[in-house]
């Protein structure tokens, strides 16, 4: 899997076999798929995602109505990242840039690199 630019993400291996992203892992363990805490929204031409409407409120949304942070996570009201079924992934405390890290399975976990 390459990016836009052509520089080599994930190898094959590393893939399941439909050929997606692994689950992920949250810090607690807890597995979860990036589908799953992603907001639904409209893409250009070019799958870039079209920017997101402010509701009068102050936050954003996606499609759905949803409350999202600006990477399109969606979120509670206290910024946490939770699922389509409202549980708790990532505390707000553990986002970075309103990123969460990737943990992968495949990923050996070294603590000089957090």
């Amino acid at each position: 899997m390459v990016d836009q630019n052509g520089a080599k993400k994930f190898d094959r291996r590393q893939l399941v076999a439909e050929g997606d992203l692994p689950k992920l892992f949250n810090y607690n363990g807890k597995r979860f798929d990036i589908k799953d805490v992603m907001g639904t929204f409209e893409k250009d031409s070019n799958s870039i995602i079209i920017p997101l409407q402010a509701t009068k409120g102050g936050y954003l949304v996606d499609n759905l109505g949803r409350r999202v942070n600006d990477k399109g996570y969606l979120i509670d009201p206290s910024g946490n990242i939770i699922d389509v079924n409202n549980k708790l992934i990532w505390k707000s405390s553990d986002l970075k840039n309103g990123e969460f890290p990737k943990i992968f399975p495949f990923t050996k976990f070294n603590i000089a690199r957090v």
